[in-house]
């Protein structure tokens, strides 16, 4: 053991060596002595070849003392305990000393000898302070007593040092396992996350369209489960509309599959757009998609979704470079009104879908409450649609047209309206599909042309420069003694027939042109103008209609909407209106709503350098659908340039 005596007198360390390293015999005496005064039979014996267990280094002064200190330590050999005189005058004092060394080496014993004279237990602790390594040593001392605190407090240090080692060690044994643990633990939360990631993307590509991204009829299924156990608990409504694209198996056979499943993404994007961010949009297969309406209160919410399908799918959608037209047809079923079940549910809309198809497409039904499902439905709308030619109810209204260049009315437009004497104005998509199929669109068909034509007459009879448009369906152009009731209309009225105007649209004249062309042919040698409804919304061109005799070519209102803002469909109507006018016909921009709109279509050029612009314009911007005494006050007081501003 290293011990280190700091003391200023020679005597006192050749005391300390006497004690502590004295001659072999007389330490064995002392170790001896201490074993039976301590009772310590596990004091270590004295050395047999006679070397002593101390190691002893003096100091005369604290300075001293303190770089002997500093020297051991950084050698690696520290000393265990010092003897420290208390007094030891000049210099640093020895409780200074103690201090000192204490900043040197914290873990060394200290013994302080000092006389009752020098410093009080209280002085020394006031200090130094109270610390298990220092001990006070009262001068005069005994061999045995300081061979005793030797012996003690270097066992003690040495003992402070085994264990400090052992904590050492176990604290790197803890430290390294713990490590290891850390590793496992790493290496176990990656493979959860990657397993948790794989499981994910798993049912991501179970539960979702790979086409589009949204969720498929698996997802759907789950989400309308839940959905409808919802709606039960909170006395709610769910609404399931289903939509199908027309000619969606056209486009795929014109520009491909992938054009057709670019087509789908769009048609995707746009349905998101029509509903909240907590509904479902989902494709079930093929051209079907399903929203899932959440929250209804009344029926006619789901009414609002599906209109705002129809206007954002009535917009063009650029497919492989080229603008197509998908309306959809829609069935709307309710829960629990229609059905209590999910199966029952799209059960429910998948007819109503189909009812929508066979009423003319781009349009939409409801399983019950919008849907005529039964025949009694059915038989009861055909005899009141019956009753309503008998009882006048059938009226016609009409929409002026405005030349583009003079602003003055040039041309109305004769529009079918049914006014119910208890559901009042009924709009034609609720009667006309019924109409259509039931046959009564021809006795319809041919009261309006009479009556627009009496119209005309009397209009014309004013000084008014107009013609006429009536609108004609296919039944009415197939039906026996159709060119009759034309002919019989005009002579009845007394009018011209160049200013009668029939128009179809363009999905009705493309459908069998040849048989059409007939037909058409002969309106046309009487004197009557032909004219093509919607152009733009079918996959016609005008060299398929060529074989037909055309006079008036009315642009699709669908393009017209997006003529400000796409300049693709800038470009189509400008191309439009250019190859019409190259064949000769007048051509009419419909749906004309804004007066950005109106100053575009005044502005159109084909191929950036030619004028194109339109002949005739007619929508809500110019004037909506008049009754004939409104109409007649509003083409009175309609001067030139008049026509073009809003009426209200």
């Amino acid at each position: 053991m290293r011990v280190l005596i700091v003391d200023d007198n020679p005597a006192i360390h050749e005391d300390f060596r006497k004690i502590l390293v004295g001659r072999p015999n007389d330490q064995r005496a002392l170790q001896q002595l201490e074993r039976e005064l301590f009772g310590d039979s596990s004091a270590p014996e004295a050395d047999p070849a006679g070397r002593s267990e101390f190691e002893l280094e003096i100091a005369f002064q604290g300075e001293q003392a303190v770089e002997l200190a500093r020297a051991a330590l950084a050698a690696g050999r520290p000393f265990q305990l010092a003897f420290v005189d208390g007094r030891m005058p000049p210099g640093m004092s020895g409780i200074d000393t103690v201090a000192g060394l204490w900043d040197v080496d914290p873990r060394l014993q200290v013994v302080v000898c000092t006389a009752f004279s020098d410093h009080s237990w209280s002085d020394i602790v006031r200090k130094l302070g109270h610390s298990d390594g220092l001990l006070v040593l009262r001068k005069p001392f005994d061999g045995i007593e300081v061979l005793q605190l030797a012996h003690a407090l270097t066992r003690k240090w040495v003992l402070g040092h085994a264990l400090r080692q052992r904590l050492d060690n176990l604290e790197t044994v803890v430290g390294a396992r713990t490590q290891a643990l850390e590793d496992v633990n790493h290496e176990l939360r990656v493979q959860i996350d990657q397993r948790t990631r794989a499981e994910a993307d798993f049912r991501h590509l179970a539960t979702h369209d790979p086409v589009t991204g949204i969720p498929n009829r698996v997802l759907l299924r789950e989400r309308m489960t839940a959905s409808l156990a919802r709606a039960r608990r909170t006395s709610s409504s769910v609404a399931l509309v289903l939509v199908d694209l027309d000619h969606f198996k056209e486009v795929n056979d014109a520009y491909g599959h992938p054009a057709g499943d670019e087509l789908l993404r769009a048609v995707a994007e746009r349905l998101r757009g029509c509903v909240r961010a907590s509904d479902v949009v989902a494709r079930i297969g093929g051209d079907e998609f399903v929203l899932l309406v959440e929250d209804i209160v009344e029926p006619e919410e789901a009414a609002l979704v599906a209109e705002r399908v129809l206007k954002a799918c009535s917009e063009p959608f650029l497919v492989s470079g080229h603008a197509v037209h998908t309306p959809p047809s829609m069935g709307i079923a309710l829960y629990p009104h229609d059905c209590s079940d999910a199966e029952g549910l799209l059960k429910s809309a998948d007819l109503a879908m189909y009812e929508a198809k066979e009423s003319g497409r781009a349009t939409f039904r409801y399983y019950a409450h919008g849907m005529l499902s039964s025949s009694n439905e059915k038989l009861r709308l055909r005899e009141q649609l019956m009753q309503a030619l008998e009882r006048d109810e059938i009226k016609v209204w009409y929409q002026p047209l405005v030349d583009l260049e003079s602003g003055r009315a040039c041309a109305v437009e004769a529009l079918v309206r049914w006014q119910h004497p208890e559901l009042g104005l009924v709009p034609p998509m609720k009667f006309i599909p019924t109409a259509e199929k039931s046959g009564l669109i021809v006795p319809m068909g041919a009261y309006v042309l009479r009556t627009a034509c009496r119209q005309l007459a009397e209009w014309r009879a004013r000084g008014l420069e107009l013609s006429m448009a009536v609108n004609v369906s296919v039944r009415e152009v197939q039906a026996a003694g159709f060119l009759d009731v034309v002919r019989n209309a005009v002579v009845e009225a007394a009018i011209p027939p160049h200013v009668l105007e029939i128009e179809l649209t363009e999905s009705d004249a493309v459908r069998d042109p040849e048989r059409f062309a007939a037909v058409l042919t002969q309106l046309a040698e009487l004197g009557v103008r032909i004219a093509i409804d919607d152009f733009g919304s079918g996959y016609s061109s005008l060299m398929r209609l060529r074989a037909l005799p055309l006079h008036v070519l009315k642009v699709d209102r669908f393009l017209v909407n997006e003529l400000v803002n796409n300049e693709r469909d800038a470009a189509i109507v400008g191309a439009v209106v250019a190859m019409g006018h190259s064949l000769g016909l007048t051509v009419v921009a419909e749906g004309v709503e804004t007066p950005e709109q109106l100053e575009a279509l005044r502005h159109l050029t084909w191929n950036q350098t030619v004028p194109a612009r339109c002949d005739r314009v007619q929508g809500y911007l110019l004037s909506k659908p008049l009754t004939a005494e409104d109409a007649s006050e509003w083409l009175t007081c309609a001067q030139p340039k008049s026509g073009l501003r809003p009426t209200g």
